[in-house]
C-alpha cells in the first residue's frame, strides 16, 4: 500500500474577526498507507491573530514566523489529487478546514470514516447510536491501539493513531467477514493494490447496508394525534404509549416524519391559520387517519424539512 491512501488529521484556529466567526487552518499532518509522513507543516492564519490553544496546544506565537496555508496550497492538491481514499475520524471537520483553505475535489474521492466503521464493527453491537459515539483516543484504547498522551490533539500524534484505528478496524471487519481468521496473522499494508479496493469497497458497503436498517429502524413509530383546543395535533412518537386524556388515537407507522409530512398535506385546507400544527378534522377524516400507513423511504431529512417550510407558509 502507498500514497494511494492517505490519511490525515488538521488543528485550526478560532475565533471571531471583525464580528464573523473564523476557522482557520494552523496544522496538517498527511500520513500515507504505508504509515510515511507526505506532508507536515503549521500554518499561519491569514486573518486570525488571537485564538484560544486549549485544545491543539498551538499559540499565536509558535506560528508567526509560518507561511500562510496558500503557499502550500498546490503542494497539498497535489497529494489529495493521486490519492484514491481519504481515512479520517471526524472526516467532515478536518475536509472542511482544507476547502476553506482552497482545497478541491475531496469529496470526489471515497472516505473512509472511521466513526462509521468502529460504529459498524463495534458501537451498533453495544446500542451506541450511529451519529454519536466515542472521540477518537477511546475507540482506540477500546481495541488496543496505542495513544501517546503526549501527542493527543496534534496532528501528527492524531493522524498516527487513526491510521493504526483504521488498520485494526479493517482487521475486525475482515474477521467478521470470515475473509481471515482471527488467529491468523494479518498485515492490511501488505496487500496487494486491488484487494485493498475489495476489501474497502465491501466495508462502505456494509455500512451503507447497516446504516440503512439502522435509519428505517429509527424512523418507526407512532403518530398520536391529540385534542389541541377545537382541533387536533399530529405527535410522532417512538412509544406506543400517550401520557395524557386528550389523545384521540394512535397509528402505527414505518416512517414518523414521513407521516407527519403526509398526514399535514392530506388535511392542508383544515389547517388552522393562527396555529399552523392545528387542523379541524371530523369524523370521516379521523376514519382516514386511522387507515392511513406508510413505509420507510430513506427520506426522513427531507420530511422534517419539508414540515417545516409548510408550517412556515413557505411551501
Amino acid at each position: 500500500m502507498n500514497n494511494n491512501l492517505i490519511c490525515f488529521d488538521t488543528e485550526s484556529a478560532q475565533g471571531w474577526l471583525g464580528g464573523r466567526y473564523r476557522e482557520e487552518l494552523l496544522e496538517i499532518s498527511i500520513m500515507n498507507g504505508g504509515g510515511e509522513t507526505v506532508f507536515y507543516h503549521r500554518f499561519k492564519p491569514a486573518t486570525l491573530r488571537k485564538w484560544a490553544p486549549s485544545v491543539h496546544h498551538i499559540t499565536p506565537e509558535m506560528v508567526k514566523a509560518e507561511k500562510p496555508v496558500k503557499e502550500y496550497r498546490s503542494e497539498l492538491q497535489n497529494i489529495i489529487d493521486n490519492s484514491n481514499y481519504i481515512v479520517g475520524f471526524s472526516l467532515i471537520d478536518d475536509i472542511k478546514a482544507l476547502e476553506q483553505a482552497g482545497l478541491k475535489n475531496l469529496h470526489q474521492k471515497p472516505q473512509i470514516e472511521l466513526r462509521h466503521l468502529y460504529w459498524y464493527c463495534i458501537g451498533r453491537h453495544q446500542d451506541i447510536p450511529f451519529y454519536s459515539g466515542p472521540g477518537l483516543s477511546k475507540c482506540a484504547e477500546q481495541i488496543g491501539v496505542s495513544v501517546d498522551s503526549e501527542t493527543v490533539h496534534s496532528a501528527t500524534g492524531d493522524t498516527k493513531v487513526t491510521l493504526n484505528l483504521f488498520f485494526e478496524l479493517m482487521h475486525l471487519f475482515l474477521i467478521s467477514e470470515g475473509i481471515i481468521d482471527e488467529s491468523s496473522e494479518f498485515d492490511f499494508t501488505k496487500l496487494p493494490a486491488d484487494k485493498t479496493r475489495e476489501y474497502i469497497k465491501l466495508a462502505l458497503q456494509r455500512i451503507t447496508e447497516a446504516k440503512y436498517d439502522y435509519d428505517k429502524a429509527c424512523a418507526a413509530g407512532y403518530i398520536h394525534i391529540i385534542n389541541e383546543g377545537d382541533g387536533v395535533m399530529f405527535t410522532p412518537s417512538l412509544n406506543s404509549e400517550f401520557n395524557g386524556e386528550n389523545l384521540v388515537m394512535s397509528i402505527r407507522v414505518a416512517a414518523r416524519r414521513k407521516a407527519i409530512y403526509e398526514l399535514e398535506t392530506m388535511f392542508e385546507r383544515r389547517r388552522s391559520k393562527a396555529m399552523r400544527k392545528v387542523f379541524f378534522l371530523n369524523e370521516n377524516d379521523l376514519k382516514k387517519i386511522s387507515q392511513y400507513s406508510n413505509e420507510y423511504d430513506g427520506n426522513e431529512q427531507l420530511y422534517q424539512k419539508l414540515t417545516g417550510l409548510r408550517r412556515a407558509g413557505l411551501n
